[in-house]
């Protein structure tokens, strides 16, 4: 029986993006996959816009609707299968990252993506190519999903699995399981250079169908179930937090690390070979400093959170070969924090972590709107894209504090009006940010999406020819265009 709520719905018409006036006429919560199939038939009749739901924690408003009815994947919630042999999990797109997080582990086993809301769902995760601090190494979301069920707004099924259907260049042609075909003209435009990227249909020559509905945001299809690769757990960890006088130290360190741990990705040698590399300046360690006070008062730089897997047999090397690079770029390796245990490392991962809460913590207390960043460019622009970040910060006045993932260029930069003069001082210099990106060859947005907040910059970055493509895409699989209306594009 399909679940309805039709009041007290109103957590469904929020998530953590500043996008507010969300409404709707009724949640559906389905239990199983023909439940969503059946109320997407009803839908697509009825010509009923739907908004697809995750857990919230979206900062693009891509789950907020403005009409229609809201469907939910809570319900899809079970994880179905992990087979240690084949590397594999089967999971509902229901399931909270965390509990998959912690499944996993407690069988020796690692899935990669490490999204900073680890309450997230992973239907949320697919939805947005959603990444976090792991991605340095191990790249994005979509790079480790083998399969999905997604639900057209006919309410027919596509069994897909990676290499199981790709392109004829930019043509492709799918069967849902009912054997109705779908024809696709796949986007031309070219995407960004970027390590990270989430905005836009994905769009290559030749590529895999898998691919089109990773990043695109619930306005194709709905996922519900999801098939994840998965690895061994490394053995052990190492992990540091390093401080820094000035913002040139730090990124001659950085690029080191860079350039070292992609090297050695290559030659498997037990060398610096990062699997995170975080970036927080030094607004930020000012933000938190009453709740760290031993974080060194000369850290005019800010800090690099790093994390490197470990084997026993090499692990003194590996630290020596850290220990000499720390020493060549800052002055403060003394006062850095170093860690090897599992507990000194989730200290770790939490101070990093205290960062955007404690400014969500702020936002709420003062009630102020916060614009936060999410570009990234290409690793040799990044210091450009840096300086341009803090001139126009630094001119502004601005209450601002930095922090993300330097390792693949790719910062959020979020600032903090505290009045209406501030607030449209804000959203003019977020509007130069873009653009900066743009020329400098980056994406609009890295991780989280172009929801519906960010629909001007997805234009921006393609033109009306590369959206009237994407719409093109969503015009064969969505023709009575009910899914996700107003994300993305209009």
């Amino acid at each position: 029986m399909i679940q309805t709520l039709d009041t007290d719905f109103e957590g469904y018409l929020t998530d953590t993006s500043n996008l507010d006036g969300g409404y709707a006429d009724r949640v559906y919560l389905p239990e199983t996959e023909e439940e969503v199939g059946e109320i997407l038939r009803k839908c697509s009749q009825e010509k009923t816009a739907v908004t697809i739901a995750g857990a919230g924690t979206g900062l693009a408003g891509g789950s907020i609707p403005f009409g229609g009815v809201v469907l939910s994947l809570a319900k899809l919630n079970r994880i179905i299968e992990i087979n240690k042999e084949k590397g594999l999990a089967i999971v509902e797109a229901g399931v909270v990252l965390y509990n998959l997080h912690r499944e996993v582990e407690s069988q020796g086993l690692l899935y990669p993506p490490d999204p900073t809301e680890q309450g997230g769902q992973l239907g949320g995760n697919f939805a947005t190519n959603a990444s976090g601090a792991r991605t340095f190494k191990y790249g994005p979301t979509r790079d480790w999903i083998t399969g999905a069920h997604v639900f057209l707004s006919s309410g027919e099924m596509l069994a897909l699995s990676r290499n199981g259907n790709r392109a004829n260049r930019y043509s492709m042609s799918v069967e849902s399981v009912n054997r109705t075909i779908y024809d696709i003209e796949i986007p031309r435009y070219q995407m960004p250079p970027t390590s990270k990227h989430s905005a836009g249909y994905y769009a290559k020559p030749n590529m895999d169908l898998l691919d089109l509905f990773i990043g695109s945001e619930g306005t194709l299809g709905v996922v519900t179930r999801l098939a994840l690769k998965l690895i061994r757990k490394p053995e052990r960890l190492f992990s540091g937090i390093v401080f820094f006088e000035s913002n040139e130290r730090i990124f001659g360190f950085v690029d080191e690390i860079r350039e070292r741990s992609k090297k050695n990705r290559i030659s498997d040698t037990p060398d610096l070979n990062a699997r995170a590399l975080e970036f927080v300046d030094a607004h930020a360690l000012e933000f938190i400093k009453e709740s760290y006070p031993s974080i060194p008062e000369n850290a005019n730089g800010g800090a690099i959170w790093f994390e490197q897997e470990r084997e026993e047999a090499s692990e003194e090397l590996l630290i020596s070969h850290w220990a000499e690079v720390i020493e060549r770029y800052t002055d403060l390796s003394d006062d850095s924090w170093f860690g090897l245990s599992e507990k000194d490392q989730q200290r770790m991962r939490t101070f990093r972590h205290a960062i955007p809460s404690s400014a969500y913590e702020f936002i709420k207390a003062h009630q102020v709107q916060k614009f936060g960043t999410d570009m990234a460019v290409p690793d040799n622009c990044f210091h450009d894209m840096y300086r341009f970040y803090r001139d126009e910060l630094d001119r502004s006045g601005l209450r601002n504090l930095t922090w993300g993932h330097i390792g693949n260029s790719h910062l959020h930069v979020n600032m903090l009006p505290e009045n209406q003069t501030q607030i449209a001082q804000a959203q003019r210099i977020s509007d130069r940010f873009v653009t900066k990106a743009l020329q400098l060859g980056g994406t609009v947005s890295a991780e989280h999406g172009v929801g519906k907040i960010k629909t001007k910059y997805l234009k921006q970055m393609y033109g009306e020819e590369g959206i009237e493509q994407m719409r093109k895409v969503k015009r064969a699989l969505d023709p009575t265009a009910i899914l996700g209306r107003g994300t993305m594009f209009r």
